[in-house]
């Protein structure tokens, strides 16, 4: 097959000593499906970006199409080669409309002023043509994630590209949003274009792709058909070891009730936040997971059991207590945990260093220095103990969150939720985007978590991690419980399949 694009050595080494790419070759055949494999921080995004013209490579060369690029590569270059990019981290404007994001920079006109009723009809033709319904009048920033998604490939696929880029594309879709994604791209694959596939997620890498690189370190540590590879090949040449999987046996709740939900109903304007006689409960040591379809009223539970939403009606007592009552700050301090499903836009700050985001509520307790006077050494030897138990890759306690791989900075907001030992846990999507060895990880320490005596309320839409850590299973739809199911043998991700999508009932 002829390469669309070829690397030859390329490297990358960033200003302050960071390695991340070595010498990577390998070749992308045109009209093919191309998967990029490897842990958080192996080079993939780096390498895309360098594709994309948003790095510049320390070394070697890059072709597209028989063409090396120049220095001056960039994402108007790219864009102007026939190359689009869907970001793991979204790179919308959330007070913009979807039709004005889909059309920035190429603005329709009538006069001298901007089309809208042009840009809306754009985006309904593209919505059409690629079967991923949005609506083009709703402002960005009041989407749901999956939502936001669709609309970054829409926008990359507007532009009459003929290399996709998808960097962790299902990473916030359903299974049934990810097979329609897919049968989507397997038609666009059939007219000619070429996509590159980033992902964890090796089922859907042997689903979709027809060739996989693996990148370890900055290397490549594989290269072949998809086809004479099989799964514990690939993970072996991912992390450079055999990954075992983490399962959680099956117990009974014992221990005291920790959460109580009765009746809870919220109006809302938003499919995802509205909840309609939510009834349940959650004891220490036990894990209960939660599944559903994107926006079916797990926004608005975390809301609500987070202290960010009121309920019009119904109880939550988090330990006797009633939360309608009380602030995110007293949760928190009565023992709740919560890691959220957006690492950046509730989790931790960017901006902020490692120290910063690891100190959370620790301030609070005495052991960082005497409020408001805090130790900046207590905070780094805090941070450096988290980054050190939990295999963060960092340079150190003062490097920016906003710096670090997806993974990584999930872990360290992982360490800092985990480390306060809550009694109360809400993880939220805790492994979405992050590789293997971490997933595991993080999967691991919520199983001890609960073995110490936690409440964990588990929300994934990665239905074999739920079916692999929770006790018993409830299931939501149109913000209802649709099910509550206790966890076995016979339930599988299939046997869910009926209740996410409201064809049955067994509440």
């Amino acid at each position: 097959m002829t390469p669309l694009v070829t690397f030859r050595d390329v490297a990358k080494t960033y200003p302050n000593g960071v390695v991340a790419l070595r010498g990577v070759s390998f070749a992308i055949a045109e009209g093919t499906c191309h998967a990029i494999c490897g842990e958080n921080g192996a080079g993939k995004s780096t390498l895309m970006k360098c594709l994309f013209g948003l790095e510049a490579p320390s070394g070697g060369s890059i072709e597209i199409a028989g063409h090396p690029i120049g220095a001056d590569h960039s994402p108007r270059a790219a864009d102007a080669a026939g190359i689009g990019m869907v970001h793991q981290h979204f790179s919308l404007l959330p007070s913009l409309t979807v039709a004005e994001n889909l059309v920035l920079g190429r603005e329709p006109t009538k006069g001298p002023l901007i089309d809208r009723a042009a840009a809306a009809a754009e985006v309904r033709r593209l919505a059409q043509r690629f079967r991923l319904a949005v609506e083009p009048d709703v402002r960005v920033g009041r989407l749901s994630v999956a939502a936001q998604q669709k609309v970054e490939i829409l926008k990359a696929l507007a532009r009459d590209v003929r290399l996709l880029i998808l960097d962790e594309p299902t990473a916030v879709l359903t299974p049934q949003e990810t097979e329609e994604l897919f049968e989507r791209l397997r038609h666009l694959r059939a007219e000619g274009l070429t996509i590159v596939f980033i992902s964890h997620k090796l089922r859907e890498v042997r689903q979709l792709a027809e060739h996989v690189t693996v990148l370890r370190d900055g290397r490549v540590t594989g290269d072949a058909p998809i086809t004479d590879l099989d799964d514990a090949t690939i993970a072996r040449l991912v992390m450079g070891r055999d990954v075992r999987a983490v399962h959680r046996e099956r117990r009974p709740a014992t221990g005291p009730e920790v959460l109580r939900v009765a009746g809870l109903t919220r109006g809302a304007s938003d499919a995802a936040d509205r909840l309609s006689d939510i009834t349940f409960t959650l004891h220490a040591g036990e894990v209960l997971g939660l599944a559903g379809v994107e926006g079916s009223g797990q926004r608005g539970l975390v809301g609500v059991l987070t202290g960010l939403l009121r309920p019009e009606r119904g109880v939550a007592e988090f330990l006797g207590r009633d939360m309608a009552r009380m602030d995110t700050a007293a949760l928190r301090a009565l023992g709740l945990g919560h890691l959220p499903a957006d690492r950046y836009a509730q989790g931790g700050a960017r901006t902020l260093s490692l120290a910063d985001n690891a100190i959370g509520d620790a301030y609070r307790s005495g052991a960082l220095g005497r409020w408001p006077l805090l130790s900046r050494k207590a905070a780094d030897r805090r941070a450096a103990e988290l980054i050190r138990a939990y295999d963060v890759r960092a340079t150190g306690p003062r490097q920016a969150l906003g710096a670090l791989s997806g993974g990584n900075a999930q872990k360290l907001i992982a360490a800092r939720e985990f480390a306060a030992h809550p009694k109360l846990l809400i993880a939220d999507q805790p492994t979405r985007g992050i590789d293997i060895q971490a997933a595991a990880f993080i999967r691991a320490r919520l199983i001890e978590l609960a073995e110490q005596g936690s409440a964990v309320l588990l929300i994934s839409a990665d239905l074999d991690e739920l079916l692999s850590l929770s006790d018993r299973v409830a299931v939501m739809f149109a913000g209802r419980i649709a099910a509550r199911l206790e966890n076995g043998p016979d339930l599988t991700p299939e046997a869910l399949g009926p209740y996410m999508l409201g064809l049955q009932a067994a509440a």
